[in-house]
């Protein structure tokens, strides 16, 4: 009986192997947490006004970020919200108008707007999934009640895979007591980097990212650090212009490693 048992154990054990050969654990999604990588060259880049309102929603209200129109908006309140990509980012205008806004970050993940993306930088990915997974981890050891990064099996990802030589706003009329189409850059501070990181264009490696306790808040900061283009990231005024209620026009002008200059222009009301 104790041979047979012995048999049995064995024989037992080696279907536990063929198995796990077979169908090999799958590291993220044992997790629950799957990326799915968007790299994108930046050759074009988006910009709108928005400020944060109260949402209604059927049971309930909600604050989210809204583009601004010919109302204005408070100088306080004003966000500079800017989206970079391939060229089909001239399409989410084009062909969603109707959705103008933060929706462009989801929208541009549906799978007609992969054919221009990038090749993989695998030792990055890695990078960037170990800082999101460990400082979910992190928070929800540190918040029993809540996450700070919430679970998803399959989450999108982008990165830009260009770098940022240089980087300023300018506003087409008088602001500040500067002269028109002068660098404001002094004038912002980052309100929110989505994803939360940033890439040295040099390492092509992390710098900077959801584990980071240090705070990335002007535009020369950002620019010491040698970045990659940001996939999406939001600009707030510290400073409320002399000269409100003024109509200007910003312009940002993005200009990459390779000497590309990339621009867009939005206008607003600051009240």
């Amino acid at each position: 009986m104790k041979l047979f048992g012995a048999l049995a154990l064995l024989f037992m054990l080696g279907i536990s192997a063929c198995n796990s050969k077979a169908n090999p654990p799958e590291p993220d999604r044992m997790e629950g947490l799957f990326f799915r990588y968007f790299p994108r060259e930046c050759t074009r880049i988006l910009t709108l006004p928005m400020e944060t309102r109260r949402q209604a929603a059927p049971s309930s209200s909600y604050y989210g970020d809204v583009v601004v129109g010919e109302e204005g908006v408070e100088a306080r309140k004003f966000l500079y919200w800017l989206m970079t990509g391939a060229g089909d980012l001239d399409s989410l205008e084009l062909h969603y108008s109707e959705l103008r806004g933060r929706l462009y970050e989801e929208i541009y993940h549906r799978d007609h707007f992969r054919a221009e993306l990038a090749p993989n930088i695998t030792p990055l990915e890695s990078q960037l999934f170990d800082d999101y997974r460990l400082a979910g981890v992190k928070s929800r050891r540190m918040q029993s009640s809540s996450s700070m990064i919430p679970e998803a099996n399959l989450k999108p990802w982008e990165y830009r895979v260009t770098g940022v030589k240089d980087f300023k706003i300018m506003a087409l009329t008088p602001l500040f007591g500067l002269p028109a189409e002068t660098s404001l850059n002094h004038f912002f501070t980052f309100h929110e980097f989505k994803p939360k990181q940033i890439i040295s264009h040099e390492s092509k490696r992390l710098v900077w990212g959801y584990r980071s306790q240090d705070r990335v808040t002007s535009i020369a900061q950002w620019l010491s650090m040698r970045p990659m283009a940001q996939p999406v990231m939001m600009l707030r005024l510290n400073t409320v212009p002399q000269e409100v209620p003024v109509k200007t026009r910003f312009v940002t002008v993005l200009t990459t490693t390779e000497g590309k200059e990339l621009r867009d222009t939005l206008q607003v009301l600051l009240k």
